[in-house]
């Protein structure tokens, strides 16, 4: 199995979608309920190229056509995003010691002091994750950040491990077997479903 990088080619829309894996329980006696969170949340997306032209469309076909279905992997980023937090490329901020777990990344190597480094509705990647930045972070006087993430971290990064922030990405594969339609005079439509590799 390989990872690859998607083309570098916008989606017309996109839908990005976080599926948490939590059940609801009803008591049937005295009808209260009771929410269980349990592993495996992941990320969704929806890509829908429209209009495309020949060199495009080619590019893509080829691109779908080398995943070979769900044998390999690609790295897909949310198109939508913007970045507001105050981290500052190409300062690479580390993991700060390993054994990591749960829904806090505490990383070093930021710059000191500095109010929102990453800020609520920034994504970060690392260890071939993506996250969500659910609140405001700041760094310290020693330039580490305790970041509120989601999902939660599913396997502890190394001590040391960079955290992508400029160009967040997650490993995902194939949901849907992709077509591409043409009408004239040759304008193609092709829409991708992938699903986060929680194993990648």
């Amino acid at each position: 199995m390989a990872t690859y990088n998607f083309p570098d080619i916008r989606p017309t829309s996109q839908t990005f979608e976080l599926a948490t894996n939590t059940r609801t329980f009803q008591s049937p006696l005295s009808n209260a309920i009771q929410t269980v969170s349990r592993k495996g949340s992941h990320w969704r997306t929806t890509m829908t190229f429209s209009n495309m032209m020949p060199e495009d469309r080619a590019v893509l076909m080829a691109f779908i056509s080398k995943l070979d279905g769900q044998t390999h992997r690609m790295r897909i980023r949310d198109y939508g995003a913007i970045r507001y937090g105050n981290a500052v490329s190409p300062q690479t901020p580390l993991v700060q010691g390993s054994g990591q777990t749960g829904s806090t990344l505490t990383v070093d190597g930021a710059s000191a002091l500095v109010t929102a480094y990453f800020a609520a509705g920034d994504y970060i990647s690392f260890n071939n994750e993506l996250h969500v930045v659910t609140a405001d972070a700041n760094s310290n006087v020693s330039g580490e950040v305790e970041v509120s993430i989601a999902p939660p971290i599913r396997t502890s990064p190394a001590d040391n491990a960079s955290v992508e922030y400029a160009a967040p990405f997650g490993v995902f594969m194939m949901a849907n077997n992709p077509k591409w339609t043409t009408e004239s005079p040759f304008n193609s439509t092709i829409i991708i479903e992938a699903i986060e590799d929680v194993l990648a």
